[in-house]
């Protein structure tokens, strides 16, 4: 198969996952500077399992839920923040677009590294921040490496067969699966991430995550620093197996994004030991699956 059939057969894809209307009314109200917690839960009201789910999350371990039941979306809003209320709603709407899994690729353990990856990515940019020349909002980290695999997704649900194809030769000659996809599809699921991330109106800084974590030094030059994060965010969680990507063995990390991100072999275990500490996060966001 050739990339250019790949993309093809996409763009006539029928039921090909978008995100609820409820994201681009979201975005609206986040960026416009006189919305209040009001504002954007009588957005959310219109969607009761997102409400629902945006409660359950924030009585819950990731926001100190033993703090008192919280009942109310304003204040669930004012205690979370707009940027996490979104990045909560993509998360599960993504989550819900993919539906269950299918046979040869467990969806949850897929989750599970991916969730793994945004908690490291936050946990990335903490051990580097006193060299990093951009600032991040930790939710956008968190995003970002919940989906930057979600090419893989793609993969399994509308070329299932290859991608099972793939998964295999991956085990069986000891490559990346990056490097399987491309002598089956002659595209990876990076790019077809990207693909879909430019459909679902992503940011262009998450997009170039989505498309460049495993070759960070070809993004644009002001978002290398963020792919850098998510490719050493990526390499840990496949390096120590947390979940399970699909890859038989684990994908390289730069020896440039190491030194770039200033960060040394005390950091990877400073990193492990953050990831560990926060395992309940990934249960509660796997538990919306």
């Amino acid at each position: 198969m050739e990339s250019i059939q790949v993309f093809k057969k996409l763009e006539t894809v029928s039921d090909l996952p978008t995100l609820p209307v409820i994201i681009d009314k979201l975005r609206e109200a986040i960026r416009n500077p006189r919305s209040d917690a009001a504002k954007v839960a009588s957005i959310i009201e219109d969607d009761p399992a997102m409400m629902a789910k945006i409660l359950k999350v924030v009585n819950s371990a990731l926001y100190g839920g033993a703090s008192g039941q919280i009942d109310s979306l304003k204040l669930a809003i004012s205690r979370m923040g707009f940027n996490a209320v979104n990045n909560l709603a993509i998360s599960t709407s993504v989550f819900k677009a993919f539906g269950e899994s299918a046979g040869g690729f467990d969806r949850k353990e897929f989750w599970r590294h991916c969730v793994s990856v945004g908690i490291a990515a936050c946990a990335v940019m903490q051990a580097c921040k006193p060299h990093l020349t951009h600032r991040y909002e930790k939710e956008f980290l968190h995003l970002s490496g919940l989906i930057h695999d979600v090419g893989k997704l793609v993969f399994a649900q509308y070329f299932h067969d290859e991608f099972m194809q793939a998964i295999e030769l991956s085990k069986t000659e000891r490559i990346t699966l990056v490097q399987a996809e491309y002598k089956v599809f002659g595209t990876d699921h990076a790019a077809v991430g990207a693909w879909l991330g430019k459909r679902w109106k992503l940011s262009e800084p998450m997009v170039e995550a989505i498309l460049w974590h495993h070759n960070p030094k070809r993004a644009k030059t002001e978002h290398q620093e963020l792919v850098r994060i998510c490719e050493a965010s990526n390499y840990i969680c496949n390096f120590r197996m947390i979940g399970n990507s699909g890859d038989a063995a684990a994908p390289r990390c730069s020896s440039e994004t190491w030194q770039a991100l200033k960060l040394g072999e005390e950091d990877y275990y400073a990193i492990m030991d953050v990831i560990v500490a926060e395992s309940d996060k990934s249960e509660v966001l796997l538990s919306l699956m």
